[in-house]
């Protein structure tokens, strides 16, 4: 059986800081992520399989070893298998999805970010999109959207 796809950003969806706030700074030196976002996702990640691609802006600063133990020490049960390539004629995350999606051939996926621009997409791939806001992140209610998604 496949894995469905996990597109996954952070800031919006397990990182819940104010943009007018300094990120809260975990142990190893990293952005903390908000506990009950996370409590969240592993449930969603225990109700089917997933391979998680990061799709974050943060995927520029690390590589996929670190941003592993990042979530393996926030107590996220999943490993993330890719980083959503960097496509240099993509001006907003839309169109980076789109362009994921069309290249890999993606079937079978869930979007979960808090990007706005993401609101512009078809409906067929909206529909896959669990759309996050910036404080509340994956909340108890959009795991329940997911799940009755998946």
């Amino acid at each position: 059986m496949s894995k469905t796809i996990l597109i996954l950003d952070l800031d919006g969806v397990l990182i819940t800081t104010p943009i007018w706030k300094s990120d809260e700074i975990h142990s190893d030196g990293y952005s903390d992520f908000n506990k009950s976002c996370v409590k969240n996702l592993n449930q969603l990640l225990d109700l089917k399989e997933f391979d998680i691609w990061l799709s974050s802006t943060r995927r520029t600063t690390k590589k996929i070893t670190e941003f592993n133990l990042i979530f393996k020490n926030r107590g996220i049960n999943n490993s993330i298998i890719g980083f959503l390539p960097e496509y240099p004629n993509c001006e907003n995350r839309k169109e980076e999805i789109l362009e994921f999606i069309s290249e890999y051939k993606i079937v079978d996926y869930l979007i979960i970010d808090d990007d706005k621009s993401l609101n512009g997409l078809d409906n067929a791939i909206k529909n896959k999109l669990i759309l996050t806001e910036l404080m509340n992140g994956f909340n108890s209610e959009k795991l329940m959207e997911a799940a009755r998604l998946i």
